[in-house]
Parts: C-alpha cells; structure tokens; sequence
C-alpha cells in the first residue's frame, strides 16, 4: 500500500513512541520504581487504550507494549473534583509506569447545546475545566460529545455548537494549545454522529483546533463506509478508537435493523472494519495522536471489571489482543505487543 510515509520513516523507528517511555515488562512483573524519561514523540500514530484511572492499570498497558492511554470521567477522575495534590499523583504514577496519557474523554455528562441555558452554562463552565485538566496533564486533545437539542434539526444544532465553541472553547483552546473534538456514537445528547451532520457544523467552524475522534465502528453499524468517510474528514480527524463491530447475520435477517442483536462490538481485527485500510488513511495525512482501543468486546472480558483498580485476565488479553493486532500496520517495536502474553 502507498502512502505519505516512506518505507525508510518505518525503519528510523526503533521503539515505541512517545509513551512506552521505558522497558516493557512481561505480565505480573513489578515496572521500574524510578521515573522514566519520555521518548521522544513521534509523527506516527500511537496505540493507546480508553480506561478509568488507576496505577496498576498504567502499569499493564505499559507492560503490554501500549504507547499511553485515554483517561475517562468517573468519581475520582472529575474536572470539577480533583484537587492539585491529586493531579500531581496521577502525573507521578504516569511517569513512575512509562504510561502516557494521550487524552482524555468525558463524555455523557456533557451537553454544550442544552436547552436550558443553566444547564448549558454549566456544561460549559465544567468542560473549560476539563480543557485545563488535560493541559495540566500534558494532553493536546479532549474528547466529548457535541450536545443535542431535542428534535432540532441538523442546521439549527451545528449553529449552537458553532456558537458556542467560537464564544467558549476556541479562545481557552487557544490560550493552551489544545484541540477537542466528539466521538460519534450515536445517542440522545450527541447529534453530530453522521457526516451530514459534520459537514453543517464544520462549514460554520474555520479553526481545526475542532475536530473529531473518529470512530468507525459506529458507522459500521449505521452502514456507513468508514475508510470512505475518514478519508472525506481527513482534514478534522483530531483522536481516534479502535473498536470494530461484527453484523450477525443470522440475526439481523430474523429480526431486521430495528430489532435488537444483530450487531455487537468487538476488539479490533474481530469486526468487519477493514484494519489496514483505516490506518493508511491516519499514515497517509499524518496524523500523529493518539488511536485508542476501546475495549468493549464480552469474548474477551469477565464484567463487571471497569471499575476494580486492576484488570481481571480475560479483560487484559483482550487488550494484549487488540494491541498485537494493530501493531501489524504501525510502525514501532513489533516485539513489545508480546511483551504481555497470554496464559
């Protein structure tokens, strides 16, 4: 496949960028007490993993040869919350494991076009924090969700976010250096989650410092093309999750798209997404953040285990699963995606 980096760039590579920032280690090993340096960033992308905060999940994504991670909101990770002591420990425990954080995502807990102007100031009053929060923790880019207006249309919506981002996010953006974006999973207080939808808020919004997390598999099962459709975005894709959905057939033909169970989410390379064209596409413009594995396959998991400080096995081979896969497509050390093996 031909693309905008050569195959001299893939050789140069002779580690994990940006945040395998040390030795990986193998399951169940201790990591390094010291500190570790930070590898110098790359302009590859880079496989991180989308996980609640906790040190000894740092410490497992660093051992299974992940480049960082996507923290998301839960009750200790809150903008509104956390104080500075609490933050300088999570900086800490992200050096102390050669974990990056990439980004962060919060999501559902945020509407920045509510109907209710209290409401909406407070998502927006919230969100700024979020935005200082990621500065704080070295991040470029924050994930969220673009809002929704009940029964508005596509126009009147993209005219809101555009509004608001313009008036609240875009100079707080600028003053840190930072990018946000949504990802586009469909739901109720999310309308930009088709490309119709994309085209009406982008046109109103010239800074690119507004993009997307790009997620194929919610368009896989919308039945929309994603390779198609990252390439027609090229230009706004900020973040990316690696999740891939398999149509059940067998299913869908019994009870139509309407009904429930035809379609289920799975790690990358399980799905139908086509892995190695989706990625050619980030190589082909660029892109150099973070493309993380959203983990919400039940094959490879032991539920409830999001919310316990340490993975349960079957939950971690899934990850070291996704993490062999798509390091097939990716430059860096190939020998780090085994560097957490499976019983």
């Amino acid at each position: 496949m031909e693309t905008g980096v050569g195959r001299r760039d893939f050789l140069k590579v002779s580690g994990l960028s940006a945040a395998a920032l040390g030795t990986a280690v193998a399951a169940g090993e201790e990591t390094a007490s010291a500190a570790v340096a930070p590898a110098p960033a790359t302009k590859f992308p880079k496989i991180g993993a989308i996980t609640r905060y906790s040190p000894q999940k740092l410490e497992f994504f660093t051992a299974a040869g992940y480049e960082g991670v996507v923290l998301t909101k839960d009750d200790f990770m809150d903008a509104d919350k956390l104080t500075d002591s609490q933050i300088d420990g999570i900086i800490a425990a992200s050096r102390n494991s050669g974990c990056r954080i990439i980004s962060l995502d919060f999501m559902g807990n945020y509407n920045h076009i509510h109907p209710d102007p209290a409401k909406r100031r407070a998502s927006i009053q919230s969100f700024i924090r979020v935005l200082e929060l990621g500065h704080r923790l070295g991040c470029k880019f924050v994930g969220t969700f673009s809002g929704g207006i009940p029964g508005a249309t596509f126009e009147r919506q993209a005219q809101e976010l555009a509004d608001v981002f313009n008036e609240h996010f875009l100079p707080v953006c600028e003053k840190l250096d930072m990018t946000m974006g949504w990802e586009n999973y469909p739901t109720g207080n999310n309308f930009a989650t088709v490309p119709a939808a994309w085209h009406a808020v982008f046109s109103r919004v010239q800074s690119r410092r507004l993009g997307l997390e790009f997620d194929p598999s919610h368009l896989v099962r919308q039945y929309i093309d994603p390779i198609r459709t990252a390439w027609e975005f090229k230009d706004r894709i900020l973040a990316a999750h690696a999740k891939d959905t398999e149509i059940i057939e067998p299913v869908l033909h019994q009870v139509g798209i309407h009904g429930k169970g035809w379609w289920r989410y799975r790690i990358p390379g399980q799905g139908l997404i086509d892995w190695p064209a989706f990625l050619t596409v980030l190589l082909q413009i660029g892109f150099n953040g973070g493309i993380a594995v959203e983990h919400e396959d039940e094959f490879w998991d032991a539920p409830p285990s999001n919310n316990a400080p340490e993975f349960p096995q079957a939950r971690k081979d899934g990850f070291i699963l996704a993490r062999r896969y798509l390091g097939q497509f990716l430059p860096g050390r190939l020998e780090a995606s085994g560097a957490a093996e499976m019983p």
